[in-house]
């Protein structure tokens, strides 16, 4: 049923676009920036592909926030959606590298604190 839906659905679109050359100039527009959207954000995550936030804070807390600094703000907007560090979704629309920055550190220190914790006797 949904692939019978789906197919008249499309039909009407392309019939559309046929008749319509400034609807169809739109749908290449959309399709086109989504298509640089995604292929930015693939790059993006190739980028930071072996960093994770907490190991890293762990490992050298003194440089922790030089290295953020290195990735541009597409980087570090893939480090928190891949470590999943701003859960409440706060800084969607927010992509200033600085507030990133101060996000993935404040919820790295946050963490290595709660894990210190955790192993008091």
């Amino acid at each position: 049923m949904i692939d019978r839906a789906l197919s008249s659905m499309f039909k009407v679109v392309t019939d559309e676009a046929a008749a319509n050359p400034a609807f169809a100039r739109k749908i290449e527009d959309v399709v086109a920036k989504f298509g640089q959207e995604l292929a930015e954000k693939r790059l993006a995550e190739r980028n930071i592909d072996g960093f994770h936030p907490l190991v890293e804070y762990k490992r050298d807390t003194a440089g922790f926030e030089a290295r953020l600094a290195k990735f541009d703000a597409k980087e570090l907007r893939a480090i928190v959606d891949r470590h999943h560090l701003d859960p409440a979704n706060t800084t969607k629309g927010k992509g200033a590298k600085k507030a990133l920055v101060a996000l993935i550190l404040d919820v790295a220190r946050k963490r290595a604190e709660r894990d210190a914790k955790l192993f008091e006797y």
